[in-house]
C-alpha cells in the first residue's frame, strides 16, 4: 500500500495529490495576512450553519475559547457574519475523506472544513496559525499566546492522518474516551500520585472540592487534551474477544448464561477449573462464532460497535494454554524452535473458517485479529482477503532487548507476505511501569525512549502500518506528546517536536534536556544491562532499576540537574512545568532509589 495519492477538489478549487500534510495554493490568490483582531476587538465572526450538529458546535466553541484568550476579545458564533466583517467558517465538506481537513483562505476570511471531523481543522488552525500549543493535560500543559492584534498568514492547508485510528488505550469511539487517561509514573492511589495531581492540577482542587470531584475534573481535562491532539478517528480494533463465552456457555449462575456447552472449551485440563481456552477446531465453536459475528454486524446500530462499524474481532484468551484434543494438537507447529509462531497455523485456520462464512453473508465486512504471543508470526497458508491483522509489538518500549529487533523483523515479514493489506498495531508504551506496578511493586527506572520511538514510527510509516494504532496505555508526558503527533504524521522531525516541547521550560530547558538524555541513555543502551536481561527480561526488578540503571552516581547527577532547573525557571509557566517534572518524575525516581 502506498501512502498519499489524495486527489480531490477542495472549497477553493485547488487540486492536490501527495503526502499527509501540505500547504497548497499558498499566497496565490490572497497574499498577506488575514487580520482577526485589532487591539483586542474581533474583526471576524465564527460562522456555523444554524442547524449545525453537536460536533460543529463543539468545534466553534473550541475556536472561540482559544481566540478569546489569545486576543482578550469576545468572538461571536453566528450563522452569517455581520456586514463588513471577516468570517471563520466551520463546516463539513462532502468532497473530503472523513478525517481529511482543509484550511482555505478567501477575501472574506477562512474556511475550516473536514469530511467528518470539523474540530480537526479548528485545532490545526489554532496550533499552526495562531500559536496555541497542547503539550500535556496539566494546567501548565496548554500554552496560549497573547496577541490582541492577531493576524494569521494566508496559506491553504490540506491534511489527513497517517493512522486512521489513533487509540491511547481507553477510547470508546472515534471522539469519546472512557475510563481514565493516566500518564503518571506514580502508581494510582499512592501518596506520590495524589501529591502530583495537586501540583499539576491545582485549580481542580480549588474551593475545597472533594478529591473525587477533583479527580473527575482532571479526567475531563485529560480527555479534552486527547481530543485536541486528534486521538480517536475511525475505529478498527482487535483484542481478546472470547471471555464473554464463559458467561454464556460455562457459568450457569451468570445473568448472561444461555446454555451449558462444555464441548466448546479446551480439553486436557482439570474438569473442576474453568478451561483456559476454547476448542478452536470444534465445528460447533466455529458455527457459534459465525453466528455471533453475523449478529454483531446485523445489530451493531442498536448495541454499539465495539470493534468498529465494518469490522468484528476474533482473538483467543490471553494465554497459550490451548486445547489438547487430538485435532487441535495436530495443528500445532511443534517443529518450530521459535514459540512465536507455534500456534499460528492453528489460530489463523480458525479465523479463516469464520472469515469465509462472513464473506458470504456480509460482503465488505472484515474480521480483525491479533498477531500475538504464540501466533505472532504469519501462518503457512494465505489468510482470507477479509482478515485484518493487528500486530502486537510487545517490546517496542524495550529497545535494548533482542526481542525488539526480532519483532520488527516479524512485522516486516507480515508486510512482505501481504504487501497490499491493511495492518493495525498494538504498542506497549506502559512498560516498564505497568510490570513494576503489577509484579515487583517498586518504582521503576523510567523508560524514556524518544529516539527509539522515532525510529519505530519511521518503520511503521515505511511499512504502512496505518489501519489502527492502539497504545496499551500511555506513560510519560513527553513520549505521549510524541506518540500523539506521530500517529497523525510520522514525518514530523523529532528535533522540531523536541524544541517545541522543551521550549515551554524556558531557561530550565537546558538542565532538563540533560536530565532526559541521561535517563534515556541509561534505559535504552543494551550495554547498561547484564547479558541475560537482553534475552530473557520482561520487566524490571529492584536490582535492575536501582542497582544497575539508577545508580548512586546517576541519581546524584539527576538531583543536581533538578535543582539547577528549579533555580533557572524564571517565568510562571516555567516554574509550574518544572514543579510538575519534580513531582511527577524526579520524586518518583528518588522514592524508588531510596
Amino acid at each position: 500500500m502506498v501512502r498519499g495519492g489524495i486527489a480531490a477538489v477542495c472549497s477553493v478549487f485547488f487540486l492536490f495529490s501527495g503526502c499527509t500534510t501540505s500547504d497548497f495554493g499558498s499566497g496565490f490568490l490572497f497574499p498577506g495576512n488575514l487580520p482577526l483582531a485589532e487591539s483586542g476587538t474581533p474583526l471576524a465572526d465564527i460562522v456555523v450553519a444554524s442547524d449545525a450538529d453537536e460536533n460543529l458546535r463543539f468545534a466553534a466553541d473550541e475556536l472561540k475559547l482559544h481566540l478569546d484568550q489569545i486576543t482578550g476579545g469576545s468572538f461571536s458564533i453566528v450563522a452569517q457574519p455581520a456586514e463588513g466583517r471577516k468570517s471563520i467558517r466551520i463546516a463539513y465538506n462532502a468532497k473530503l475523506e472523513k478525517q481529511e481537513l482543509t484550511i482555505s483562505f478567501s477575501h472574506d476570511g477562512v474556511a475550516l472544513e473536514s469530511g467528518g471531523f470539523p474540530e480537526y481543522a479548528v485545532w490545526d488552525f489554532l496550533r499552526d496559525y495562531c500559536g496555541v500549543t497542547w503539550l500535556d493535560p496539566t494546567e501548565a500543559g496548554t500554552i496560549i499566546p497573547s496577541d490582541p492584534n492577531l493576524a494569521v498568514r494566508r496559506r491553504n492547508r490540506r491534511d489527513r492522518p497517517f493512522a486512521k485510528g489513533r487509540n491511547p488505550g481507553n477510547m470508546s469511539d472515534g471522539r469519546v474516551f472512557s475510563g481514565s487517561f493516566a500518564p503518571e509514573l506514580w502508581k494510582t492511589g499512592s501518596p506520590g500520585w495524589t501529591n502530583y495531581l495537586h501540583v499539576a492540577y491545582p485549580s481542580a482542587f480549588a474551593g475545597g472540592r472533594s478529591f473525587a470531584d477533583a479527580k473527575s475534573e482532571i479526567d475531563r481535562r485529560k480527555n479534552l487534551f486527547l481530543r485536541r491532539m486528534k486521538a480517536g478517528g475511525e475505529i478498527s480494533r482487535a483484542c481478546h474477544s472470547f471471555y464473554g463465552w464463559y458467561d454464556r456457555f460455562w457459568d450457569k449462575g451468570h445473568p448472561n448464561f444461555e446454555r451449558f456447552r462444555p464441548d466448546f472449551f479446551a480439553k486436557g485440563y482439570d474438569d473442576k477449573d474453568r478451561p483456559p481456552q476454547l476448542c478452536y477446531s470444534n465445528p460447533e465453536v466455529i458455527k457459534q462464532a459465525v453466528a455471533d459475528v453475523r449478529a454483531y454486524f446485523d445489530n451493531g446500530d442498536k448495541l454499539g460497535y465495539q470493534w468498529g462499524k465494518d469490522v468484528c474481532c476474533l482473538e483467543p484468551m490471553d494465554n497459550t494454554s490451548f486445547c489438547k484434543c487430538e485435532k487441535c494438537l495436530g495443528q500445532v507447529r511443534r517443529d518450530l524452535k521459535d514459540v512465536s509462531s507455534r500456534h499460528s497455523d492453528y489460530w489463523f485456520r480458525f479465523v479463516n473458517s469464520v472469515a469465509r462464512e462472513i464473506a458470504k453473508s456480509h460482503p465488505g465486512k472484515r474480521i480483525s485479529t491479533l498477531a500475538y504471543f504464540s501466533h505472532c508470526g504469519a501462518p503457512s497458508f494465505r489468510l482470507e482477503p477479509n482478515v485484518i491483522v493487528h500486530f502486537c509489538f510487545t517490546r517496542n518500549r524495550m529497545p535494548y532487548t533482542e526481542r525488539c529487533e526480532f519483532e520488527i523483523e516479524l512485522l516486516r515479514n507480515w508486510r512482505a507476505e501481504y504487501p497490499d493489506r491493511p495492518f493495525g498495531l498494538w504498542l506497549y508504551n506502559t512498560w516498564p511501569k505497568e510490570c513494576a506496578d503489577r509484579y515487583t511493586h517498586v518504582n521503576c527506572f523510567p523508560g524514556f525512549f524518544a529516539h527509539s520511538l522515532g525510529r519505530e514510527y519511521a518503520v511503521l510509516e515505511d511499512l504502512d502500518i496505518s489501519e489502527h494504532i492502539y497504545n496499551c496505555g500511555f506513560v510519560d508526558d513527553y513520549e505521549n506528546y510524541l506518540s500523539l503527533r506521530w500517529m497523525w504524521n510520522p514525518q514530523e522531525p523529532l528535533k522540531e517536536l523536541k524544541e517545541d516541547y522543551f521550549a515551554s521550560y524556558g531557561k530550565a530547558a537546558v538542565p532538563l534536556r540533560k536530565f532526559y538524555r541521561i535517563v534515556e541513555e541509561r534505559y535504552c543502551n543494551p550495554l547498561n544491562y547484564p547479558p541475560e536481561v537482553l534475552v530473557e527480561n520482561d520487566y524490571q526488578d529492584a536490582h535492575i532499576a536501582w542497582d544497575i540503571l539508577g545508580t548512586a552516581d546517576v541519581m546524584r547527577d539527576l538531583e543536581k540537574l533538578m535543582a539547577e532547573a528549579e533555580r533557572l525557571a524564571d517565568t510562571p509557566l516555567a516554574k509550574a512545568r518544572v514543579a510538575n517534572w519534580r513531582a511527577g518524575i524526579f520524586d518518583y525516581m528518588w522514592a524508588g532509589y531510596k
